[in-house]
């Protein structure tokens, strides 16, 4: 009787560790991903990338993001309490600068907080429809 009840609180305490959600607390919270189609005329043209963030913590650096196994570098922007990163993607044929590189892994922020360098899967973008950018 006795070795049965410790059999059983030893099961109890491996079924209850093992329903503990173990969560990775970000230094960020991401409220929208979306990304749109630009051109400004026939050979002009790309992609746009912005990602919505709030309550980010002080220290913490974005770096660059992987979008459809492309890396990126990015832009930050603060507005009030919100974080805009942005990255751009030109096209083939597009006179910008195209800084990106291959990455074979899978869509994220990448970023540096206290230190280490880390990244946040970004597992859904909406699509946006596709912009005209004129020249003022």
């Amino acid at each position: 009787m006795q070795k049965s009840i410790h059999i059983f609180a030893v099961c109890l305490l491996f079924i209850s560790c093992n329903t503990v959600k173990i969560s990775n607390s970000y230094p960020f919270t991401v409220t929208e991903a979306i990304y749109y189609s630009w051109f400004a005329n026939e050979t002009e043209r790309g992609t746009r990338i912005k990602i919505n963030l709030k309550d980010v913590s002080d220290g913490v650096i974005f770096d660059s993001l992987v979008f459809r196994t492309m890396k990126i570098p990015v832009i930050t922007e603060t507005k009030d309490d919100i974080v805009l990163v942005t990255a751009v993607l030109p096209g083939n044929e597009s006179v910008m600068e195209n800084r990106a590189v291959t990455d074979s892994g899978l869509n994220r922020l990448i970023y540096t907080w206290k230190g280490e360098r880390s990244f946040y899967e970004i597992r859904k973008f909406t699509r946006e429809d596709s912009k005209y950018l004129k020249r003022e």
